[in-house]
């Protein structure tokens, strides 16, 4: 069993040592453990171009990017080659890094386990065999350990955001790690019982894994979603409290109070379906794009005739000339 690390924070600052730290439980459990930082890699951010949507879904290719002269494809490879994740980072503004967002929007629907089964689907219908179509790896069951790290309690989207980041590729959280006020560096190693936390962490995705993800316990904090205990929900209608809905699985829900004021998110069994943790939720959100945003309405051959005016208006500041492509810069350790 592999177990991939990855820190989105400064080379061994906060971030980093917990992430190691769940690895050392990992290892202790077994699993072979690999490392990345991050801020290491040049990553281009996505242009939204749809292209790898179209390779997978159109041409019933695996869902290639158009960009190129990055280093995308190393942690791709990195991240389908592993059956747990341990993905860290610090706390930037109540969100992950940037660095992990670039990822996570190169990553979206290209790499999405809904998407990729039902190209895997048409190639099989179709007779396909030529070519190279989904990654095989993609199907594969796993888990992953969630680690946010930050100076204050602003960390609304941090946790929200890293399990989107899980959800695409349909990995199973079996734990979440929020950590607040730990703002210097290295000072977490100060903290013995945070640092205890982030290796039973690790032991318990190589656990959880070697169980099966059915079987998988999940030991993080609880927070109001009974499925994926995302504490961000959505009100969607006004006061209306149905339907909420949760930040991170689309689960919709009722928020309510008891007598004591305790906040609930009641979810209904019917309800459960429209979760994208599950891949009935995940091929009903597919459905609503191909019904919805992507059917092109009447006379869409006229749009380039529509947008002109918008074409021509202004010319942008252009940015200062800069060598292209360069990787980034190690992080300095202090």
């Amino acid at each position: 069993m592999k177990v991939l690390g990855i820190s989105c924070g400064r080379r061994m600052s906060n971030t980093e040592i917990m992430v190691k730290e769940a690895l050392m439980g990992a290892e202790e459990a077994g699993a072979e453990v690999q490392f990345l930082r991050l801020q290491d890699y040049y990553i281009k951010p996505c242009t939204g171009c749809n292209s790898c949507v179209v390779d997978l879904m159109e041409k019933h290719g695996g869902g290639a990017c158009v960009l190129k002269n990055d280093d995308f494809p190393v942690i791709d490879e990195l991240i389908m080659d592993c059956d747990a994740l341990i993905l860290g980072s610090p706390i930037y503004e109540k969100s992950p890094s940037g660095q992990l967002k670039s990822l996570q929007d190169r990553m979206g629907p290209s790499h999405d386990v809904g998407f990729r089964m039902i190209a895997q689907k048409i190639r099989e219908e179709k007779g396909i065999t030529t070519g190279k179509g989904p990654d095989p790896r993609s199907f594969k069951p796993r888990t992953a350990s969630l680690i946010a790290v930050g100076g204050s309690e602003w960390d609304t989207l941090a946790l929200p955001t890293m399990g989107m980041f899980a959800l695409t590729h349909q990995m199973t959280v079996v734990d979440q790690i929020l950590i607040n006020w730990i703002g210097l560096p290295k000072v977490v190693t100060f903290h013995e019982d945070k640092l205890a936390r982030a290796h039973r962490s690790g032991k318990h995705v190589v656990e959880s894994y070697n169980k099966g993800v059915d079987n998988a316990e999940y030991i993080g904090e609880e927070g109001l979603c009974p499925m994926c205990h995302c504490k961000l929900i959505e009100i969607r209608n006004g006061h209306d409290p149905y339907p909420a809905v949760c930040g991170v699985c689309g689960v919709r829900g009722t928020l309510t109070t008891d007598a004591d004021g305790k906040v609930f998110f009641n979810v209904k069994e019917e309800d459960r379906v429209h979760s994208h943790l599950l891949l009935s939720g995940k091929f009903e959100h597919l459905q609503e794009l191909a019904d919805v945003s992507l059917k092109p309405p009447v006379g869409y051959e006229t749009v380039n005739d529509r947008a002109k005016k918008y074409r021509d208006y202004l010319t942008p500041i252009k940015p200062p000339a800069r060598d292209k492509g360069e990787k980034a810069e190690e992080g300095e350790e202090l």
